[in-house]
């Protein structure tokens, strides 16, 4: 088969790539590959742009543009003070969980790129594999081992013009509730029949550790923060928020997506401790 050399132009630039150290960000623009946005959030700075129940668009205006290394008090909408982004771990459920969860097909998480400067958008870049127009992704975020923020309270969708939507949170999963369902299931664990919910080709669904707790039952440095009542270790478990969409949906373009988060502290214990040192000494 006959294959064109390549061209003294093309030649040229690749080497001025590589002298000038442009190599990396020529390789990170892979074609195939589609991204998106995600932030990810304490939830003091969601309620900082709430009034009377509705949420500001200055919402929006700070996650593009106003992460700031300095404090933000509770009335100085627009800006989101940098510790109050909340990093979570991100990963593609592989092909032999994916189905479990609704999805199909293999996909490559090729990067995560976390918050810089003054933006508050995590860019998740995937690739699709098997390259079926039928295939659906699965993304896990959070999930991790933490001390706080492991509750989500608020999920947020942000359309490209600017309108925001509040998805509600089916908590604990109740038949007759509406929303996101949110299930008690141990880390590793999936539904027998997984309930996603959502809006234009892309839904969700929350898996949280199976522990007792008061909701708001606490407050933190963040906010209201939930309590566990029992001195277990699945306490520290961090939700699992799944995302599903279609490569289909995800090819033409995805809206911005909020997620909120909370504390979750452990009950004191009788003696005075904290419940913490308890188990350590135990």
């Amino acid at each position: 088969m006959y294959t064109a050399a390549p061209s003294a132009t093309r030649v040229l630039l690749l080497v001025l790539a590589g002298v000038l150290g442009l190599a990396p960000l020529l390789a990170v623009a892979q074609p195939g590959s589609l991204t998106l946005r995600l932030a990810s959030i304490q939830q003091w700075s969601v309620s900082q742009h709430r009034a009377g129940g509705r949420l500001s668009p200055e919402l929006r205006a700070a996650l593009d543009g106003g992460v700031v290394d300095r404090p933000v008090f509770w009335w100085q909408r627009g800006a989101i003070q940098r510790s109050s982004l909340a990093p979570k771990p991100v990963r593609v459920v592989p092909g032999p969980e994916a189905p479990l969860l609704g999805g199909l097909g293999e996909f490559e998480l090729v990067s995560v790129r976390t918050p810089s400067g003054a933006a508050g958008w995590t860019q998740i870049e995937v690739r699709p594999r098997s390259g079926q127009s039928g295939d659906v992704l699965v993304l896990q975020v959070g999930g991790e081992l933490n001390t706080v923020t492991q509750v989500l309270e608020t999920l947020l969708v942000i359309s490209p013009d600017g309108s925001i939507q509040e998805l509600p949170l089916a908590r604990r999963a109740l038949a007759s509730a509406a929303g996101v369902p949110v299930v008690a299931l141990p880390i590793g664990q999936y539904p027998a029949e997984p309930r996603f919910t959502g809006q234009n080709g892309v839904e969700f669904f929350v898996a949280r550790s199976p522990v007792e707790t008061l909701t708001n039952g606490d407050t933190t440095p963040a906010g209201p923060a939930d309590r566990a009542t029992s001195n277990v270790g699945d306490w520290r478990e961090a939700d699992r928020v799944f995302i599903r969409v279609p490569v289909a949906r995800l090819q033409g373009g995805l809206p911005g997506i909020v997620l909120g988060w909370k504390d979750r502290t452990l009950k004191p214990d009788p003696d005075g401790g904290d419940g913490v040192e308890q188990r350590r000494r135990s």
